[in-house]
Formats: C-alpha cells, sequence, structure tokens
C-alpha cells in the first residue's frame, strides 16, 4: 500500500506547479480570492461568490494558503493531499467490505486513474467530496463489522452492537460532505436509499441496530443543517444550477429524452467515450481502457446479480446515485458532477480480477498468480498512460492553454528573470477582475508594478518607466492602429511565443492635434485628442494616481442643440459580484482608439468617467473636472 501511494504522489505532486496544468484557470482564482477574503475575517457556511462555493474546502485551502503564500502550489497541494487519502481510503473501505487482496486492487487501479490524478492537480473542492463521503462510508462499515451476531438454528437471535461512536462518524461525515461540493447532494439521497434498502430486504439487522441508525441520522441532519437552511432562506445564492439544468426541467415538464440520452453517456463513459470536454479531462476518453472496462461491466453484472446481499447493494446505490448530478445536468458525461463515485469506482473490476484465483480448486494456484500478474500490469500500464494524458496529450489540447493562462504563466516567468524592470504593461482578457490576481499568483516578484488593459477596446497603456515594457498573449492581437503606431515610435516585437514583447528604451512623445490638460478627479488627465481622416477618436489620459473604486468611461454623440444622439461606454464594469481589481499605475498613459457613435447630425461629444457600482438605485458617481463639471465636452471634426 505504502508503494501504491507513492506511486499515486509521483502522478499528483510531479509538476503540479505549472507544468500539468500549463497555468492557473480563473476557477481556481477564484477559489484563492475567498480564501484570502477568509484570512481577511469573511467567514461563511456558503460563499455565494463565483458561481457560488461550499466553504469546506475553502478553510483546508486557507490553511495552506496562510502556510505557503499566495502561489499556485500552495492552492493545489490540498487537492493533491485529499486525492492521496481518497486512495487510502477506497482500500480500507474495500478491505472491510471485500478483504485486503481486492483493496489493494482498487487502491492500485485508484492510485493511477488518469480521472482521480487530473482533479488531485487542480486547485479546485471537488476531489475533497469522495474522501470525506468515502469516509462516512468506511465508518458506516466499521460499525456493522464489530457487531456481535448470535445464532440459533440458522436464525438471528441478537445482535450486539458496537460502540455507537462510528455511527455518529458516519453521519458526521455523511453531513461535512454536503460542505464540500455540489454534487454532495446526491449523499442524502444515497443513504436514504441504503436505510431503506436494509429496512426491507434485511429488517431484522436493520431493527436491532435502530439506535445506531437514528444517531447516523441525527448526526447527519445537525451537521448538514447550517447549509441547508442558509440555501432555503437564499435561493439566489446558486443560480449556476439554472445554467445546467436544462435534462431536469425537461423531466419535470414530462420529457425523459434527456435523462434517458444522458443515462447511456453515462453509461458508456467507463469504456466507450467519456466526459466531452477539455476543461474536464481529455475529451472522450473514457474511465477505463477495454480490459478494466471489461472487468468493471463484468463487476457491476456481478454486484446485480447478488444484489441480495448488503455490500453488493451498496456498491450499486453508490454508483447509481453517484451519476444522479450528471444525469440531469448538461454536457453528460461529466466527471466532476460525477466525481462521487471514485471510492467505489475501481472496486468493480477488482473484485473479477480477484475472482480469477477462485475459479477453481484444480488451478487456483495458477489463476491467483494470473491475477497477481495481470493487475501488475494493469498498475503498470495505467500509470503509463495517465502519465502521458496528463503530462502530454492535455496540456497542449483544445482550449486548454487559454482556459489554463498558459501564456501568464510564461509572461509571469519571464518578468520575474528581468531585474532591470521598474513596470509593464500586459495585455488581457479580463483587466479589470481576473488579469492581476492571477499574475499575482503565478509572478514570484510581486514588487515589479504593472498595468493591464484589453486591446479589444482599442486601447493600449504605456508604462512610465526606461525601458519602455509592452506584453500581449500571442493570441490576443493589439489594436491594429496601436500595433503600427509602436513600429512606428521604434518599439522592437519578438515572438516569445506563447507571448509577444514590444520594448523601446524610452516612452515616445505622442503629439495630438488637440492638447489639453483635465483632470478629471485626482485620477486621470485628459491629454489631448485627435481625430483621424476615416473619423476615428484618439484619446490620450495620463494616470495621476491609482483608482479607488471600479471606473467607466462614458461618451455621449451630441447634436447641435444639445440633446443626446448615442452613447459608448469603454472598460469593464465589475462583474455581477463586484470583482474589480486597481490595474492602472501612476505615471501609466492611457491611449485610445474609438468610433464614436455619431448618428445624424453630432456636432459634440460628451467625455467623463463614473462608477458603475453607484448606478444601482443611481445615480452615477462621476468624476468631476477641477471647474466641478462632470464632462468634458469635444468639437467633432
Amino acid at each position: 500500500m505504502t508503494f501504491l501511494l507513492l506511486i499515486g504522489a509521483a502522478l499528483r505532486l510531479f509538476g503540479l506547479n505549472n507544468l500539468s496544468p500549463p497555468g492557473i484557470t480563473h476557477d481556481e482564482v477564484a477559489n484563492w480570492l475567498i480564501d484570502r477574503s477568509i484570512l481577511a475575517g469573511e467567514h461563511a457556511i456558503y460563499f455565494t461568490r463565483a458561481y457560488g462555493h461550499e466553504a469546506g474546502f475553502h478553510y483546508l485551502q486557507t490553511a495552506f494558503v496562510a502556510l505557503l503564500g499566495d502561489n499556485v502550489l500552495a492552492l493545489r497541494l490540498p487537492a493533491a493531499f485529499c486525492g492521496l487519502l481518497g486512495v487510502a481510503v477506497t482500500f480500507a473501505l474495500a478491505r472491510k467490505l471485500f478483504g485486503k487482496n481486492v483493496a489493494l486492487i482498487a487502491a492500485g487501479l485508484l492510485a493511477v486513474l488518469f480521472w482521480p490524478v487530473f482533479y488531485g492537480r487542480l486547485a479546485l473542492r471537488a476531489i475533497s467530496l469522495p474522501l470525506v463521503a468515502g469516509l462516512s462510508a468506511y465508518f458506516w462499515w466499521q460499525a456493522g463489522e464489530n457487531d456481535t451476531v448470535t445464532r440459533w438454528q440458522g436464525e438471528v437471535v441478537k445482535v450486539t452492537q458496537s460502540p455507537l461512536h462510528y455511527f455518529t462518524l458516519s453521519g458526521f461525515f455523511a453531513g461535512l460532505s454536503l460542505h464540500t461540493y455540489m454534487a454532495a447532494r446526491a449523499v442524502p439521497i444515497f443513504y436514504a436509499l441504503w436505510l431503506a434498502y436494509l429496512a426491507i430486504f434485511h429488517w431484522r439487522e436493520f431493527k436491532q441496530r435502530w439506535r445506531g441508525i437514528v444517531l447516523f441520522a441525527v448526526i447527519f441532519a445537525a451537521v448538514a443543517a447550517p447549509l441547508a437552511i442558509f440555501l432555503q432562506t437564499t435561493p439566489d445564492a446558486e443560480f449556476r444550477i439554472s445554467e445546467v439544468d436544462a435534462p431536469l426541467q425537461a423531466l419535470r415538464s414530462g420529457d425523459w429524452q434527456p435523462v434517458l440520452s444522458n443515462g447511456l453517456k453515462l453509461l458508456g463513459m467507463f469504456g466507450f467515450v467519456g466526459d466531452p470536454l477539455w476543461r474536464e479531462g481529455v475529451p472522450s476518453a473514457p474511465v477505463f481502457e477495454p480490459v478494466v472496462a471489461v472487468l468493471f461491466y463484468a463487476g457491476l453484472l456481478l454486484c446485480l446479480w447478488r444484489w441480495r446481499q448488503p455490500r453488493y447493494a451498496f456498491l450499486l446505490l453508490w454508483l447509481a446515485v453517484s451519476v444522479t448530478p450528471s444525469l440531469v445536468t448538461v454536457n453528460a458525461p461529466s466527471y466532476i458532477r460525477s466525481i462521487l463515485i471514485l471510492p467505489v469506482l475501481t472496486l468493480f473490476a477488482a473484485l473479477v480480477m480477484h475472482s480469477l484465483g477462485q475459479l477453481s480448486t484444480v488451478i487456483r494456484n495458477l489463476s491467483t498468480r494470473s491475477s497477481r500478474i495481470l493487475a501488475l500490469t494493469l498498475l503498470l500500464f495505467y500509470a503509463a498512460r495517465t502519465s502521458v494524458l496528463q503530462f502530454e496529450t492535455w496540456p497542449s489540447g483544445g482550449d486548454v492553454p487559454f482556459v489554463w493562462q498558459a501564456a501568464f504563466t510564461e509572461i509571469a516567468e519571464y518578468l520575474d528573470g528581468r531585474s532591470d524592470l521598474t513596470a509593464a504593461s500586459i495585455a488581457g482578457w479580463s483587466p479589470s477582475t481576473m488579469d492581476s490576481p492571477t499574475m499575482t499568483l503565478l509572478r514570484q516578484n510581486d514588487d515589479l508594478p504593472l498595468s493591464h488593459f484589453d486591446p479589444r477596446e482599442g486601447t493600449l497603456i504605456l508604462p512610465d518607466t526606461e525601458p519602455v515594457v509592452v506584453i500581449r498573449p500571442s493570441d490576443l492581437p493589439l489594436d491594429p492602429f496601436w500595433e503600427t503606431q509602436l513600429t512606428n515610435w521604434g518599439f522592437t516585437p519578438s515572438p516569445l511565443h506563447p507571448f509577444i514583447l514590444y520594448e523601446i528604451e524610452k516612452r515616445p512623445v505622442i503629439e495630438l492635434a488637440n492638447l489639453m490638460n483635465i483632470q478629471f478627479g485626482d485620477e486621470l488627465v485628459l491629454l489631448g485628442y485627435e481625430w483621424l481622416e476615416n473619423g476615428d477618436l484618439v484619446l490620450a489620459w495620463l494616470v495621476t494616481a491609482v483608482p479607488t473604486a471600479p471606473r467607466q468611461q462614458f461618451i455621449h454623440s451630441l447634436a447641435a442643440d444639445g440633446s443626446q444622439l448615442a452613447d459608448t461606454y469603454r472598460f469593464d464594469a465589475p462583474d455581477p459580484q463586484g470583482l474589480w481589481f486597481p490595474h492602472w499605475q501612476p505615471g501609466d498613459l492611457i491611449l485610445q482608439r474609438l468610433t464614436p457613435l455619431t448618428v445624424g447630425e453630432a456636432t459634440q461629444l460628451r467625455l467623463g468617467w463614473f462608477d458603475p457600482t453607484t448606478c444601482t438605485p443611481g445615480p452615477c458617481q462621476n468624476l468631476r473636472t477641477e471647474d466641478g463639471l462632470e464632462f468634458v465636452l469635444l468639437e467633432v471634426e
């Protein structure tokens, strides 16, 4: 078992810091932001940020952040350890149910299988669910195993219960599992069905253990109650569910087709076609390759054949309930929504592999040796398969480099190696929300000031440094106008895959036809503007102070009588949950090229800045000029 855990640790820990995954996702960054809020004193049963997060894993992750700092490794180590402990729990549970040999095979497969390894390398909370729920299952069977059964003439006449603390622990971890990940909502469904099965088919044992079962249910309910109460009283906290539950809504309206289709996909994911998304692994790769897939389906049939025995019924019910979250949502089969299955996933194949040694007394020695050879061969094969998928196929496949921000990872490494820089400007897709915290997590040198901008808005930022450095990901082009201007000013573009570096020794002097010097608040100065021959407008702004709140720009096209003809807005507002970070530095030169919406006979543009967070219920709070005005008027040429 130590050997298996070492193999599992190698697959989960090697290259964890941005080799694979090749960077960090917005989801992982959002996790870190919640962790930082906990360290700042914000505590909750359920965090409503980032589509809603159960709090349990965050408190574990927060402890690692507090100990190791703000970096990717601190975020991912808790998931890796949860994955490894999950392997140990599978071994313990399988040993209780079927003995040591089956347990070793099941744990070995789980240690090297791509699915659990993949989620053990992400800084996400899902991998904590199988660990906690698996502990609940283990202590349930620990309670039953220690019972003393007295029989007379083949009938059970007395059951002396084991200490009730095992039922207490089982109920505690069952309730705690609901605080890990959304798919844990299947746990109470499982235990309800499991208790119903025991009551119907094993009534005598059920009746003899009623005290432990009642204690289990009470502890389960008590631990789960705070979350349940919060979700019932805050129905809008989980709006993410409404975005993915189309099959469930169809079922409620009487249409079974989406759920039946999902059911076939889920049944086939173990040996035919797996999760379709690169974000959840290698698309369409099944859980098992053909040999183990055949063993898995054979194990499933074996459990169905022996369903009257509680341990086999336990596996069947766990499997069926675990896939329910994926059954009633889109993009089935979904590995992350079916992750509750992991504690028992490899048990089905392990049962059949072990049974090879029980074929007959004549060939028992040969078949036992064969099963051991098969188990070792499959272990090595799956370790190699997972290594190839995890470190070669997946990191560069599909949209993985984009989703995991591989370009930002390389940019951060490059900036850490430039000791001569005092600032830099970086193009990105979400400068006001996720780009800044992403770079904080990826960089070693957080003292280097960075400015962020979105070139899709026709924006360019030149920092007030020598040398002047502007960097963009290779797949995010600059506005063509500014790309040309950088070349004209003498910037030297250097393709450094997967990003492009623009550098010049000294910031150029920007010459505009109409020079101005209008201060907005204490943050921005309008330096001037110029109308281009094609009707576009060029603006130049100087940042004099880091904004203390979100800033959006408004541009209104006005007719000769002062009536508004059209409007446009630039620079991202905060996301719906208010996430925003300062992304300009004092001395930055913000350059804009835009095409105003000049409908009809526009003669002027009304230009200003406001805080979008103040507009509900309103009125919006604008930055005022030195003359107390909320805008400036530009003549249309």
